[in-house]
């Protein structure tokens, strides 16, 4: 026989599986409050739609001004405060992080790399969110999408000319972003979202 104990948390897995499985009402228990993740999707996609066309036009600046070894030197300097100047509009934090990062601030925590390796198995484009540590996180594939990106996160000698390797070894000595083809899963935008 179950006891009362042992009920609860059956119950509550019973509940988070029912919810998980019904995309038209998800709504989650496991922080103590009820969301409305279809609302949290839709930020999420706010957010990271809106960081990636202000990180892209300054990027296409940069390379328009003085090719991808400017982009490079760009991106160095000023990629971080870029997503930073939005994360205060939403209240969060902005990453982007990968298995192949340029910036060792990108590097996979252990969770990330398990939201990337489940993407990456189902092929799925679809974000997700996670409860982690009490916050609400959500993740969303970057895919390599333009011929663009290819002359800093191509193969070295083919997409990337030797002026361009020489200033990303200089700047990330122990870059991983390279050697990507076009529609390839880069990495993982990462919203964490703060208490309110």
């Amino acid at each position: 026989m179950i006891n009362f104990k042992t009920r609860i948390p059956i119950l509550l897995l019973v509940i988070l599986f029912t919810v998980s499985c019904n995309p038209k009402q998800q709504k989650t228990v496991d922080t103590g409050k009820v969301i409305d993740t279809a609302y949290i999707l839709k930020l999420g996609d706010t957010i990271t739609n809106s960081v990636q066309k202000l990180l892209l036009a300054n990027v296409m600046t940069a390379m328009s001004d003085g090719g991808p070894v400017n982009a490079v030197s760009f991106c160095n300097i000023h990629a971080i405060s870029l997503t930073d100047s939005l994360a205060g509009n939403y209240n969060c934090m902005i990453q982007r992080v990968s298995d192949k990062y340029r910036n060792p601030a990108n590097k996979l925590t252990g969770k990330d790399a398990e939201i990337l390796a489940n993407l990456s198995s189902s092929k799925s484009v679809k974000p997700v969110i996670v409860n982690e540590n009490g916050r609400l996180v959500y993740y969303k594939p970057i895919k390599i999408a333009m011929p663009a990106c290819m002359k800093c996160h191509g193969q070295a000698g083919k997409e990337i000319d030797a002026k361009t390797m020489e200033i990303i070894s200089q700047k990330y000595p122990d870059d991983l972003a390279t050697g990507y083809k076009e529609g390839d899963l880069r990495g993982l935008w990462k919203i964490t979202f703060l208490e309110e």
